[in-house]
């Protein structure tokens, strides 16, 4: 086992049934922080914001518990019987300081600050997954564009360096980009500081991107 292995290594469980087709349970991973206390934390992927709280519960207040899903963070957080410490974000390799902003000012108790970030930001939270009904000889079918396809799709439309999906994922359909694009769109009237520092780092005209359909083929 790593956890024994290499007891000055941190080792983070991350759970994950959406990919995985399976779950660490909340017992399991309280015996395994009782006998090894590098294992301290946890990324939590499941949804289940009833399963943190019972994680919160039995392995104590000084355990994290990590967000492993952007549009859960602020919940996990500002429960208190959850009391998550953050997130590891998918988001954040589009707006990384925002996301960093909305879960210091959670931390430091600035909720007023922390809903104001996550009112922008809420488009974005709920396009790292992207579902559609499809159009396809003659049906129709419901497509699902999972992590990391939408956020691809976004690094590449905006300008930003990202590679093509490994397979078996692919790219998004039309109707799956016109998704996204709104989404982007709905952010930037809401605030365009969000995106400048893409705009300053890429050298892209992030007003130009956004309603260009070229960038989006």
């Amino acid at each position: 086992m790593i956890a024994k292995a290499f007891r000055k290594t941190f080792i983070t469980p991350y759970v994950i049934p959406g990919r995985t087709g399976t779950k660490l349970e909340v017992e399991d991973l309280a015996i395994l922080h009782r006998k090894y206390k590098n294992v301290r934390a946890v990324k939590e992927a499941t949804a289940d914001l009833e399963r943190m709280a019972k994680t919160r519960a039995l392995l104590g207040e000084d355990f994290d518990i990590l967000s492993g899903d952007d549009d859960k963070t602020y919940e996990m957080m500002v429960r208190p019987d959850i009391g998550a410490s953050g997130v590891i974000s998918v988001m954040s390799n589009i707006v990384p300081g925002p996301i960093h902003e909305m879960v210091k000012a959670i931390k430091d108790g600035e909720l007023q600050t922390a809903d104001r970030l996550k009112g922008i930001l809420d488009p974005l939270f709920k396009i790292v997954a992207v579902n559609t009904m499809e159009a396809y000889e003659g049906f129709e079918v419901p497509a699902k564009f999972r992590n990391p396809v939408p956020i691809k799709t976004i690094m590449k439309g905006l300008g930003m360096p990202s590679g093509p999906c490994r397979p078996p994922l692919g790219k998004m359909t039309p109707k799956g980009i016109d998704v996204v694009r709104n989404a982007l769109k709905e952010v930037y009237a809401r605030d365009q500081e969000v995106f400048r520092p893409i705009q300053e780092v890429y050298r892209v005209n992030i007003e130009d991107r956004l309603s260009t359909d070229r960038y989006w083929k």
